[in-house]
């Protein structure tokens, strides 16, 4: 049976199409996708990222952050960066500990083992910190809520800089600096950067404004892998960034990043937000989710490019690892489903004892797409439960695990996103209330997965040039997908199946153009099609590159027979 989604097209003005491609010369299936992205038209006009970029001592606090940065330079204070273990964090910690030590700062970091101390400062690291003589303080991508931990560091007689993007409680921690666009009392003009991103400003900042090119040839790689990899909206400021970025990504001349391109197999490919998002930051993440996130920033430190080898290759080792720990994960998770229907509930709670709680949160990610429902996965260890969930649009799982909090020894996280502790022994409870707090907020309706087409593909569409007219949009990410197309009432010339039965292959003809259509995952449906179906398929455009011969492939987000023959 042909799985049911929600067609949802984007707003269509055919003369506003004609317009823009009058106004910026480009072709209409790019116009047409560019009259709903504002910030692609804003950026095509300006022609430069960089004018882009807003002045970083608009940030809050940053003037402080600057005075108390540079007397500790020139005091020669032991200086410590604490930052957060996933890619994010990483490469944050990277970029400000190059620009400091370039400074001749006497400066080291710490990255808290995500297992043992878990996420954010906590007082142990604190006081070990603070045996090692430091005296100052700066947080990356985290901190912003670490109300006491930052009192506990003053009563030990250090300082504290915190810069972070996280939401922000009522008040921020008393100390030198708290830098984060999201803090109610900063007027910074885009509020959405990523702890790197942050990080930049601030480096910028104490560079008094002055060359932003070197410091945009210095450390925009960095800053476009932490901004891709933390899924933050590539727009605005991050999608100026991110442009900068992969510009220079293949030639930054860093002996780390080249050695996981190398191990990568991406070092003779173009580099684009997906590959860095899909290939490159997995191997930063996987090392920070089993403990081992300080061998990606002396990955990124290194100088030696056969140790940069030899790290990167155990990165790309632990990345199989958590593949493998994740498979595993899904397998069990979808069995134990299966077996109890609990996709027939609209919250998803599924637990087993001994599940990696560094993959767990993937894995969760997997099960909501699969079933469409917020999904919560909990790994139990004799009498404690870690859990971590994803939801869909329209239920807030922060406001969900809220009306559950009786239920919990703790919790927290956003809209779509959470994590939460709990004793094994009320799952089954905790499991019915987030469930009843589910019906009165969740219809059947919500639960039909949408596909969000942005323009519908004419015949004459299906050609290299406007395919490849597509790229003005790049880079894609969250807040500027990859667009979507409706290729409306094609006729199938040819239908097959590939690796084993798995996904399919289509040969339709479109107003006498023909399109191939890959559909991953999608091989069940070659028993509910056959030639000369008349079909409706949603999906992306590409220009596959095969033997010397280029041609125009789309890849399936949905089929569904046509409606009008």
């Amino acid at each position: 049976m042909i799985h049911q989604k929600k067609w949802i097209y984007k707003e269509h003005n055919e003369n506003k199409v004609k317009a823009i491609c009058q106004e910026y010369g480009v072709l209409r299936l790019a116009a047409a996708v560019m009259q709903n992205r504002p910030d692609i038209l804003c950026e095509v006009k300006t022609a430069s990222p960089e004018k882009a970029l807003y002045d970083p001592f608009m940030l809050k606090d940053s003037d402080k952050a600057v005075r108390r940065i540079n007397s500790a330079i020139e005091n020669k204070e032991h200086i410590t960066i604490y930052g957060d273990y996933d890619a994010d964090g990483v490469t944050s910690i990277v970029i400000l500990y190059m620009y400091l030590k370039e400074r001749g700062a006497n400066v080291d970091y710490y990255i808290p083992d995500r297992v043992d101390e878990g996420y954010g400062i906590n007082k142990g690291a604190l006081e070990s910190i603070r045996q090692n003589g430091t005296s100052l303080i700066i947080t990356v991508d985290t901190g912003v809520t670490a109300v006491s931990e930052v009192e506990y560091a003053k009563k030990l007689g250090m300082d504290i800089i915190i810069t972070d993007h996280h939401e922000c409680k009522s008040s921020v921690p008393s100390c030198c600096a708290v830098i984060d666009p999201k803090r109610e009392d900063c007027s910074y003009p885009f509020t959405e950067l990523a702890g790197v991103g942050v990080v930049f400003k601030l480096i910028a900042a104490i560079s008094g404004g002055n060359d932003i090119k070197e410091l945009i040839k210095k450390y925009m790689a960095f800053v476009c892998l932490g901004t891709v990899a933390d899924v933050v909206p590539l727009t605005d400021e991050n999608r100026a960034f991110v442009t900068l970025g992969l510009e220079r990504f293949s030639s930054s001349g860093n002996a780390g990043i080249d050695a996981l391109l190398e191990s990568a197999r991406l070092a003779d490919r173009k580099i684009t937000a997906g590959s860095i998002g899909f290939i490159v930051a997995p191997r930063i993440n996987a090392a920070g989710r089993l403990g081992r996130a300080h061998k990606s920033v002396e990955l990124f430190l290194c100088n030696d490019k056969e140790r940069a080898v030899t790290i990167a290759g155990e990165l790309s080792e632990e990345n199989k690892r958590r593949q493998t720990m994740e498979q595993k994960i899904l397998d069990e998770a979808v069995s134990i489903i299966e077996q109890n229907r609990l996709h027939d509930q609209k919250v998803i709670v599924v637990s087993k004892d001994g599940w990696h709680h560094g993959v767990i949160g993937i894995v969760s990610s997997k099960i909501t797409e699969r079933y469409y429902r917020p999904s919560i996965l909990i790994s139990t260890d004799g009498d404690e439960g870690k859990g971590s969930g994803r939801s869909i649009s329209g239920f807030n799982l922060f406001e969900a695990l809220t009306y559950t909090s009786d239920c919990l020894a703790q919790f927290g996280g956003h809209s779509l996103a959470a994590g939460l502790s709990i004793n094994p022994g009320r799952i089954g409870e905790f499991r019915s209330k987030i469930n009843e707090y589910a019906d009165s907020k969740l219809s059947g309706e919500c639960l039909i997965p949408p596909v969000y087409i942005d323009a519908e593909l004419k015949g004459g569409d299906i050609n290299i040039d406007s395919v490849a007219g597509l790229s003005v949009l790049e880079p894609y990410g969250m807040g500027n997908p990859t667009p979507v197309f409706a290729c409306t009432r094609a006729r199938i010339s040819r239908i097959g199946v590939m690796s084993e039965g798995r996904h399919i292959k289509i040969l339709v003809n479109k107003d006498g153009h023909l399109l191939e259509a890959i559909g991953f995952n999608f091989g069940y449906l070659s028993d509910e099609l056959k030639m000369g179906d008349c079909v409706d398929i949603a999906g992306t455009l590409d220009i596959n590159h095969y033997n010397d011969r280029d041609k125009v492939q789309m890849y399936i987000k949905d089929v569904k027979k046509s409606c009008h023959k």
